[in-house]
């Protein structure tokens, strides 16, 4: 994990895949006792997890009359 200080009082956390599954785990086996504070942030890293993880992209012109056709579904 690497934390960097920025401008205004902000941080840059930058923590690795494993390391923050571990960490949302963690604080969601503990949830009733969190504050809303560690809650947010666990959500935030179960978010990026699932980003990280999972690589689905939509089709190009999945959603127009351009999309292609499976042999199935053709008339």
């Amino acid at each position: 994990m690497n934390v960097t200080r920025l401008d205004d009082g902000h941080l840059a956390i930058e923590i690795d895949i494993p390391t923050a599954e571990k960490l949302y785990q963690a604080v969601n086996k503990h949830a009733v006792d969190m504050t809303n504070g560690a809650l947010e942030l666990a959500s935030l890293l179960q978010e990026a997890y699932y980003d990280a993880s999972h690589t689905f992209r939509q089709p190009p012109h999945a959603f127009d009359e351009h999309h292609p056709r499976h042999p199935v579904s053709e008339d």
